[in-house]
């Protein structure tokens, strides 16, 4: 009986934070496209005069750019001790990037990567860790890229937007930093039995502190992991740089060093794959340096490209299904 309960609670949880994703993507679409129906036809007309060559540019650098990410999560598979082919890597990140745009959820693809793994290590629990490495090392460095701007960015000191923003994430970086790689703040946390933080709080932050705590002893492979994960995150920044580019939108390549992290960071906001929260981003950065007409066909472009990049995942996955047996070299060393 207390099961039955414990699942119809859950249950609820889960329906309440879909409903919680429909209302705010939807409502903040609604909210944008109603204040800005005036400027519909400009906004559409901008992105009927998309420059195809640097689109597809766009496409084919992203693509390109994925096998860093394979990489990083072949070598961070490696530390579990279990082997993971190049193509294998490459080809679970694509199915990640599938189920991204057909979940309601920014980490719906990285489940189904940790689900890929688990099946094809023959039930390796040590894969569920690598791929929560895998997004932390992506994320870390994505904070750190866009602290950086402040020393290349001249623009950037001028604008309390991105200062304000910058403080943020500095501050957020170096509270990340404590809790993860501070053993005692970590016990500290672990022996905390009073209701000051939720149990899965915990219990999260003990998982994730494992699972860094095994690549003090690998640090060749870490270097490699975060020289791996620049690239990655370079890549895609150019990659809406070429975006900009195809709609004639002239803003310098360093502003986007620090806000491609931000619109990353901003996508585990509780949105069905980051729709409404994505535009109210752009709208809110890139009017310092365009039009709100131009933003917004930005904003809408990328959100176009995602779903196209996400669509091509899905061809190649509904013709290849799970890995092949060419590409099924994921087990335990």
């Amino acid at each position: 009986m207390n099961k039955t309960a414990k699942l119809d609670r859950q249950q609820k949880r889960n329906l309440g934070k879909t409903v919680l994703r429909f209302i705010v993507s939807f409502g903040l679409m609604g909210i944008i496209l109603y204040l800005f129906r005036a400027q519909l036809p400009t906004v559409f007309q901008y992105l009927k005069e998309v420059q195809p060559f640097y689109f597809a540019m766009a496409v084919v650098l992203f693509f390109i750019g994925l096998l860093a990410i394979a990489y990083r999560l072949r070598f961070v598979i490696q530390v579990h001790n279990t082997k993971l082919s190049v193509a294998a890597a490459y080809y679970v990140n694509l199915i990640s990037l599938f189920f991204n745009n057909v979940l309601p959820s920014s980490v719906g693809g990285e489940m189904m990567k940790a689900y890929y793994l688990y099946k094809d290590s023959k039930g390796s629990v040590s894969v569920f860790s690598a791929v929560v490495v895998d997004r932390l090392f992506g994320l870390i460095t994505m904070l750190l890229i866009s602290i950086s701007t402040i020393f290349f960015f001249d623009s950037a000191q001028g604008s309390h937007k991105i200062m304000g923003s910058i403080v943020m994430l500095a501050a957020t970086t170096a509270t990340l930093a404590i809790f993860i790689f501070n053993k005692k703040i970590v016990d500290l946390l672990c022996q905390l039995h009073i209701p000051l933080l939720p149990a899965i709080f915990i219990e999260k932050i003990k998982e994730i502190y494992r699972a860094m705590y095994e690549y003090r002893e690998h640090k060749g492979i870490f270097g490699r992991c975060i020289i791996l994960t620049l690239v990655g995150q370079i890549t895609y920044i150019v990659v809406n740089y070429l975006l900009a580019r195809s709609l004639a939108i002239d803003i310098p390549l360093a502003f986007f060093f620090f806000f491609v992290p931000i619109l990353l960071l901003m996508g585990v906001a509780p949105s069905v794959n980051g729709i409404g929260v994505r535009e109210a981003t752009f709208l809110f950065y890139l009017t310092e340096f365009t039009t709100p007409e131009k933003a917004l066909a930005l904003s809408l472009l990328t959100t176009f490209f995602m779903i196209l990049v996400g669509l091509i995942s899905g061809v190649i996955y509904a013709f290849k299904g799970g890995l092949s047996s060419e590409e099924k070299n994921v087990s335990p060393g």
